[in-house]
């Protein structure tokens, strides 16, 4: 992260009293600490005078044009135009239209024209006989600071850039559409990482944009509750109290609880817990620790009550999870075809 756009964004303007953003370096943590999982992706392909219609969902969206220029209609924003090579990351919950130019003859809806494609990938062609001009892959991705806390919540504009290093961007992209197709092992763990390297490649390429409302995420305009948070994530087996946390935050216990709830969903100690699930569920899948000694490492008096807790949060026993997780198969494929490549096949 180049720390010079950081400065731009995030330091203090000298001829402000005040500035909402967080330092450079808080903001170069709290990035570091995102947790960026690339859940599933498809491939839109839409013809010139064509305009493919997506529902609203409950999932952020991540698009990458491939080819063509994208002409993009988000519910309550501006139309915008992303040319070959531009990242558009979608808010939550609302309707959009992908289109090859701003007047078209024909729309479709996503789900009259979505088919699986080779090798399990999902296709959306909004093009009579097969003939498009514009091509975007999509994903769909989960950013979070902890597990179900989703960094982006409160996201309501699209948020789109070019970026200058394209090479390395459309590189990624095709190296996680590949994974997801051709899975080995740690195919996710790779997606995940090239996932998160393109979203820190969007976001630092024009940090002006990030000032508007709506267009960026609430913990980054709250710097006190930011640092609490690295102070959880970085330590969740330590004993954090509200009065602990508001220390870190630099903020009066009753403004802090306050300020924790609105920016992340729940309160403090709430959050505290579902970091230490969190971590213990990655230990568990990870490591052959036994699950009292892991209940012990995430800051957990007792298994029992570790083990409540888990099952609350994600519905099953921490034994059966590791269990589970193990038992997946994990297929292996030799040497096989580029994904954009089968995608012209298919």
């Amino acid at each position: 992260m180049r720390s010079s756009d950081f400065d731009k964004l995030f330091t203090r303007d000298p001829t402000s009293s005040a500035s909402p953003y967080p330092p450079a370096s808080l903001a170069e943590r709290l990035l570091d600490s995102m947790d960026v999982r690339a859940e599933a992706f498809a491939i839109c392909r839409i013809a010139r005078d064509a305009a493919l219609v997506i529902p609203a969902i409950s999932d952020l969206k991540i698009m990458y044009v491939l080819e063509g220029t994208m002409h993009l209609s988000v519910d309550g924003n501006e139309p915008l135009v992303a040319p070959a090579g531009s990242i558009v990351l979608l808010p939550k919950n609302l309707a959009r239209t992908l289109a090859g130019q701003e007047s078209v003859s024909q729309t479709y809806s996503a789900q009259e024209v979505m088919h699986m494609g080779i090798h399990n990938l999902m296709y959306l062609d909004a093009c009579a006989g097969g003939e498009y001009e514009i091509r975007v892959l999509c994903g769909r991705i989960r950013i979070g600071f902890a597990n179900d806390f989703d960094t982006f919540d409160g996201l309501v504009r699209p948020i789109s850039a070019k970026p200058d290093n394209d090479v390395f961007v459309r590189s990624a992209f095709e190296a996680m559409l590949d994974e997801s197709r051709f899975r080995t092992a740690g195919s996710q763990a790779l997606a995940n990482t090239l996932m998160k390297a393109c979203l820190v490649e969007l976001l630092r390429h024009d940090l002006d944009q990030l000032h508007r409302p709506g267009s960026t995420p609430s913990i980054l305009l709250k710097p006190g509750v930011g640092r609490s948070v690295i102070a959880i994530l970085s330590q969740p087996s330590t004993t954090h109290t509200v009065a602990s946390l508001a220390n870190a935050a630099c903020m009066s216990r009753s403004a802090f609880a306050k300020a924790f709830v609105e920016t992340t969903g729940t309160t403090p100690i709430e959050f505290v817990t579902r970091a230490r699930l969190a971590k213990a569920r990655d230990l568990i899948a990870a490591t052959k620790g036994s699950i009292a000694s892991i209940a012990t490492a995430v800051g957990f008096a007792s298994r029992s009550h570790f083990s409540l807790r888990f099952r609350e949060r994600y519905g099953e026993d921490p034994t059966a999870y590791r269990k589970r997780t193990r038992q997946k198969a994990d297929p292996t494929s030799n040497g096989p075809p580029t994904a954009l490549a089968a995608d012209r096949q298919s």
